[in-house]
Parts: structure tokens; C-alpha cells; sequence
């Protein structure tokens, strides 16, 4: 049986400005970092989307049903 969620902490005085000081704080991405991840957020788009034509092409060759996943 899982756990119950335990309840979101409330914060109080100096917690609660080094938090609200923390979050107004804006750190920028540096390029190199961003460069990176759409460079992996595009591999996995065209994985998707490869995927996703391999999958239409199975189903109009069996009359518009996927036999891999038959048992869904």
C-alpha cells in the first residue's frame, strides 16, 4: 500500500523572505546548457516522430490496426 502524502510545509519569518529572495533572484540560462538541451529535446522529437510513422505505415498496411500492440 503506498504512503500518504505527507501535508506542504508552511514557511515562517527568515525562511519564508530567504524564499521569496530566492525566487525574485533571476538566474539565466548559460548557452552552452540551453544549446544542449534543445539539441536533445529535438533528438527525442524526431525519435518520437519516426516512431509515430513507423506506427501509421503498420497500421494502413493492416487495414488500420497496429499488431504490435494488439493486446492493448
Amino acid at each position: 500500500m503506498a504512503r500518504p502524502i505527507r501535508e506542504t510545509p508552511i514557511l515562517f519569518g527568515e525562511d519564508a523572505r530567504r524564499f521569496l529572495a530566492a525566487m525574485k533572484e533571476r538566474r539565466p540560462e548559460p548557452p552552452e546548457i540551453r544549446a544542449r538541451r534543445l539539441r536533445n529535446y529535438e533528438f527525442m522529437k524526431k525519435a518520437y516522430e519516426l516512431g509515430m510513422a513507423e506506427k501509421r505505415a503498420r497500421e494502413e498496411a493492416n487495414g488500420g490496426i497496429d499488431p504490435w500492440f494488439n493486446n492493448t
